[in-house]
């Protein structure tokens, strides 16, 4: 599966993925700087777990644990406040 890069809480490493479906998927990031806003990602992004996924956009794999998947644009909003 793949989404775009929505959001982003640089403070908390975290951000708002929005996926194929329309839906969006909160990802914890464990690196820094390894993602930005419109970047395309690749994985199992509706799957509550860690993962290595694949950024398509700059051609890297990063770690992630994906924290909450299935959410509206407004619930992802308040998840990274």
């Amino acid at each position: 599966m793949q989404g775009t890069v929505a959001l982003i809480n640089a403070d908390d490493g975290v951000v708002a993925i929005k996926t194929e479906h329309g839906e969006y998927s909160i990802l914890g990031v464990l690196e820094d700087d390894a993602l930005a806003v419109g970047d395309v990602i690749s994985g199992d992004l509706e799957q509550l777990d860690y993962q290595v996924m694949e950024n398509t956009t700059r051609g890297t794999q990063i770690s992630v644990y994906v924290e909450d998947t299935e959410l509206s644009l407004e619930d992802a909003r308040l998840k990274l406040d």
